[in-house]
């Protein structure tokens, strides 16, 4: 079936299942290889002849940093609530609130010394600093 109109261009189809990478079930293996040290084309080759998948040592990186991008952004939805969450290592209190955090005390102000005009002789050459 063809997707152009009768002037050529072409319509724009929405809808379909959701592109979903076939690295994904993989992508704990990969981080394993990774941690010991194996290249990407090592990895590549071993999900080549041991689990089947044949990928080019480039996709297999660019899956596994686009990967890495969507494991630090938690959705929006599975985060708990703002309120909810302690700083680390703050002890919980008794009835379950946050404590307020406490502030740095501000230095006492100094009284300000107004010159005096009188003293003041800005075309003296003799005062030069």
């Amino acid at each position: 079936m063809d997707s152009r109109t009768e002037n050529g261009r072409r319509t724009q189809r929405g809808g379909g299942r959701a592109y979903r990478s076939r690295l994904e079930p993989f992508a704990v293996f990969i981080r394993q290889q990774r941690q010991h040290r194996k290249t990407w084309q090592e990895i590549a080759e071993m999900l080549r002849t041991e689990k089947g998948c044949a990928i080019t040592f480039q996709g297999l990186h660019d899956f596994y940093r686009r990967y890495l991008k969507r494991q630090a952004r938690p959705h929006w939805e599975s985060e708990p609530a703002a309120s909810a969450i302690q700083p680390p290592g703050a002890p919980p209190s008794e009835n379950g609130e946050r404590r307020k955090p406490v502030l740095a005390a501000t230095p006492q102000s100094r009284p300000f010394r107004k010159p005096n005009p009188n003293n003041m002789n800005l075309n003296d050459p003799t005062n030069i600093i």
